[in-house]
């Protein structure tokens, strides 16, 4: 299981966010990146 780091994306979702809420629209790029990243290890998407 691959551990993506991005201390300030986490501290900004646990202060806007309670678990099962959605990820709200100003993270979604940051959040779209941590995914991105994460299928790319896993071989799922190919890197750009």
């Amino acid at each position: 299981m691959p551990v993506v780091e991005n201390a300030p994306l986490a501290r900004a979702l646990h202060a806007s966010i309670e678990i099962d809420e959605p990820v709200p629209a100003e993270h979604f790029k940051a959040v779209a990146q941590v995914i991105g990243y994460v299928f790319r290890l896993q071989g799922k998407i190919k890197a750009n």
